[in-house]
């Protein structure tokens, strides 16, 4: 599916990340230095952010929210959609989102529900609310991205658990009928693949039980129970640089455009190296990759509006530029955007006290 919306702008990007940093180099003193020094160069995450256990993914979007709304001096009832993306929600029922509605004051008129999505989320979520925005009487929609995937992982899973971090977000998406730039969007699902990443039980088809909470080494030699996050880190690397490289080849040649017409390349944050391949088969060259790896991790759904803010800042880089974006994970599932920075509001990532 490839849309195109010319009439909707991003206003402002809020970020928020927890307080308690966990850092890769000296907080795994179970295993060996040069191998934890050999994931670190591999995987490019020197630290990353965890959630305590009594902070929730809608916690940290929340805050987000309200940091973006304090910045752009927004009225909270002028909001008329909320769209929370996250695979880590408050309940199983009901929609997180209705909760983010209550504590950020929205009008009882807007809609709110979740989208579960892990790291294509942003792009799905920012395709569902400049779709939303073409109905008459839709100005403003909040999108929230945002996880808390410590709480989904053993600690004991040596492929993961040096890579994902904790974050969450907030994005202004308005309309505005002379938009200066489109936002052009590609979206691919291929559900054959689910399995690659996946929670295996303690949802309705794998109801949870006694046996399902037990940790134990499976079969890939690492250590988790059935309700922990397996990642088949051969099939997901061989998906993202083969069918995701494919889908951003075919989305440029049919745009007409080449890596050197683009400024960035700003990439779901899954790993250093495979980052660095998937650039470089595109043709970007390493200085056009936006990167939040070392500071922050794998933040899922939240990766790439965090990206964003850090580099806009730690770059000090200024607006009018065009960026080219890509989602891919979970689902399996993935989503491309071609759009031009012009207005936005980048905010720098603020923790939660």
């Amino acid at each position: 599916m490839r849309v195109q919306f010319d009439n909707c702008v991003i206003g402002g990007i809020a970020s928020c990340v927890p307080s308690q940093i966990v850092d890769n180099t000296t907080d795994h003193n179970n295993l060996d230095l040069e191998e934890v020094l050999k994931t670190i160069q591999l995987t490019g995450v020197n630290k990353y952010r965890k959630a305590t256990s009594d902070q929730c993914a809608s916690d940290l979007c929340e805050h987000s929210a309200r940091y973006l709304f304090r910045s752009l001096s927004i009225d909270p009832q002028t909001i008329q959609g909320l769209l929370f993306v996250t695979q880590s929600p408050d309940y199983k029922a009901p929609s997180t989102a209705c909760l983010l509605q209550n504590k950020l004051g929205l009008s009882l008129r807007s809609l709110a529900f979740d989208i579960n999505l892990g790291c294509s989320g942003f792009v799905y979520g920012l395709f569902t609310a400049c779709s939303m925005l073409q109905n008459n009487g839709v100005d403003r929609m909040l999108l929230c991205c945002g996880d808390t995937q410590t709480k989904l992982t053993c600690p004991k899973d040596k492929n993961i658990n040096f890579l994902l971090g904790d974050g969450g977000t907030a994005i202004l998406i308005e309309k505005q009928k002379e938009a200066a730039h489109p936002i052009k969007i590609e979206l691919f699902t291929d559900g054959s693949r689910y399995d690659k990443l996946i929670i295996p039980a303690g949802g309705c088809r794998v109801p949870s039980t006694e046996a399902t909470r037990v940790t134990e080494v499976q079969a890939d030699g690492q250590s988790r129970s059935k309700e922990h996050l397996y990642l088949a880190g051969i099939d997901v690397f061989s998906f993202s640089t083969i069918d995701v490289v494919q889908s951003l080849k075919n989305f440029m040649k049919r745009s007409e455009t080449a890596a050197q017409d683009y400024d960035f390349l700003c990439l779901h944050q899954a790993n250093k190296f495979m980052t660095d391949k998937i650039g470089k088969k595109v043709g970007f060259l390493p200085e056009q990759l936006l990167y939040s790896l070392p500071q922050y991790g794998n933040t899922s759904n939240a990766s790439i509006p965090i990206t964003m803010c850090h580099e806009w800042h730690s770059r000090s880089l200024s607006n009018h530029k065009r960026v080219l974006i890509c989602g891919f994970g979970i689902g399996l599932s993935w989503g491309i955007v071609d759009m031009i920075v012009d207005g936005t509001n980048f905010l720098p990532v603020e923790d939660l006290p």
